[in-house]
């Protein structure tokens, strides 16, 4: 019976995510080759799991359980959910949320996902472990 509630409570503690240090947000898990990436003058530990805060008010942008803080300023590329207008949406193809308002509301030549795509390329790239700071 001990060793059914020990693995449940393995279990449990295993889908507990991590909080950041500065705003207490939950973080989302990215690879270390994603912050190493976005972060080149950044002491990266290449033995600690690495999140991304997900507030759009709270200065970080990765974390570290072992209390690493990476401000967004360090990173090569703007996370498009913490800043202003013009940001990244599909950052392999350098897409903004603004050049798809264009293609949405001013030129009405977009309908769908498919046709941004098509007039836009975004969401067509295969390098977002390395250019969007999700990792996806």
């Amino acid at each position: 019976m001990l060793h059914i509630l020990l693995k449940e409570l393995n279990d449990n503690i295993s889908k507990i995510e991590p909080l950041c240090p500065w705003c207490s947000t939950p973080g989302q898990v990215v690879i270390i080759q994603t912050v190493k990436s976005l972060c080149e003058n950044s002491n990266t530990n290449e033995e600690a799991d690495y999140y991304l805060c997900l507030s759009p008010n709270c200065p970080a942008g990765y974390f570290s359980i072992i209390g690493q803080v990476i401000h967004k300023n360090a990173l090569s590329v703007p996370i498009w959910f913490k800043e202003k207008s013009p940001v990244p949406i599909c950052y392999c193809q350098e897409v903004t949320d603004e050049q798809i308002w264009e293609h949405v509301s001013l030129n009405r030549c977009c309908n769908n996902l498919e046709d941004i795509q098509a007039h836009t390329g975004a969401n067509t790239g295969c390098q977002c472990n390395l250019r969007s700071p999700s990792g996806k």
